[in-house]
């Protein structure tokens, strides 16, 4: 009886988890899921301003550019495209707000796959799941982010007027923290994220190469603007996975040789510049060894493992190209999306090396 009754509850409440009601579904609250980051970032209010902070940075980008067209070069974009764009301190809760709006902006390929699915109790719930896992998300990399390059993938243009940006307070905490010097530390981060600018804006073929493969990930093959058939959308979800992940380990083959890249520039230029760059590094891999293990669960919590992990073996192959055949091999991988490294070759450079030298 006891069973009986159960499944017979259980058939009423997925049935009307699954009934398709009026509202359209929606993948995520924006409102809520920012109030739950914002309620997580460790910061109550938004800073206030400071004048003199923003002329110290704007004093960095202007010391740092010099020395970073010298170590770069000009790429392949035309005559008269800033390269580098202003250089701005934000607090966590700014922060927040930055990215969500990217989020949004990256999102904007699946409002049309969200019109075909009819609303429901069962998406409803998975909707305040995705919700609340993203503000949650977002609300502790608030704590931990310190800076951040915005090529507005997706976006008609960056979401803010200066897209390159560092987070000061978590700046302010680190240096505090490690007893570096919080001048120094600022240059040294600022190189890093300037060098992301330049391999975007001096090369315009990477942007829309990098779309592609967003695209591909987001929906699969119904990214060409035409309104999808309920079994082309079954098909992508399905079958068409495979497309999907192959165009994933594609995204984490160049995301590992853009934060390699430039770990290695700003290493290269800060062990010239910068007086106590030994102290800089030696906190830096501490920072990256020694965790504990909340930070380890909440690293692969977010995806950051990941993403730490692209630091390393992304700096080891750029490092391992160029001692092998100088900056002018290592630079092939700028010449266009033919000649990116693909996953095999960033875990191996010597695959690529072969590649390069034989063609």
């Amino acid at each position: 009886m006891a069973w009986g009754v159960a499944i017979g509850v259980g058939a009423v409440v997925l049935r009307e988890l699954v009934r398709p009601r009026e509202q359209s579904a929606l993948l995520i609250d924006w409102d809520r899921m920012e109030q739950i980051a914002l309620a997580r970032s460790g910061e109550a209010d938004d800073p206030p301003a400071d004048l003199s902070r923003d002329q110290t940075y704007q004093q960095i980008a202007a010391e740092l550019e010099p020395q970073l067209t010298q170590a770069l070069g000009p790429g392949s974009a035309g005559s008269g495209v800033r390269v580098y764009p202003g250089l701005i301190a934000v607090g966590r809760r700014q922060w927040v707000r930055f990215n969500i709006r990217i989020f949004r902006q990256m999102f904007e390929p699946l409002e049309v796959l969200q019109q075909l699915i009819p609303g429901s109790l069962l998406l409803s719930f998975g909707q305040k799941g995705l919700t609340r896992y993203l503000g949650l998300m977002l609300g502790l990399l608030a704590r931990r982010v310190l800076g951040q390059y915005d090529p507005a993938l997706l976006g008609r243009e960056p979401v803010e007027t200066s897209s390159l940006i560092l987070v000061e307070p978590n700046v302010q905490a680190w240096a505090q923290k490690d007893k570096l010097p919080v001048d120094e530390l600022r240059r040294w981060l600022a190189m890093h994220e300037m060098t992301h600018a330049w391999e975007f804006r001096a090369h315009p073929w990477l942007q829309p190469y990098l779309e592609g493969l967003l695209k591909q990930v987001l929906v699969g093959g119904l990214a060409d603007g035409r309104r999808p058939s309920r079994l082309e959308l079954i098909r992508t979800l399905t079958i068409g996975m495979g497309q999907q992940w192959k165009a994933i380990a594609k995204l984490q083959a160049v995301m590992s040789l853009l934060e390699g890249y430039s770990n290695l520039v700003m290493n290269d230029i800060g062990r010239r510049e910068l007086p106590h760059f030994a102290l800089l590094e030696g906190a830096y891999r501490r920072r990256q060894e020694q965790r504990t293990p909340l930070e380890k669960a909440f690293l692969r919590l977010t995806g950051l493992e990941m993403k730490m992990r692209q630091y390393v073996i992304g700096e080891k192959f750029c490092r391992e190209v160029r001692d092998a055949g100088g900056q002018e091999l290592l630079s092939r991988v700028w010449e266009g999306p033919e000649w990116l490294a693909t996953m095999a070759e960033i875990q191996r450079p010597q695959l690529f090396i072969d590649r390069a030298r034989s063609r």
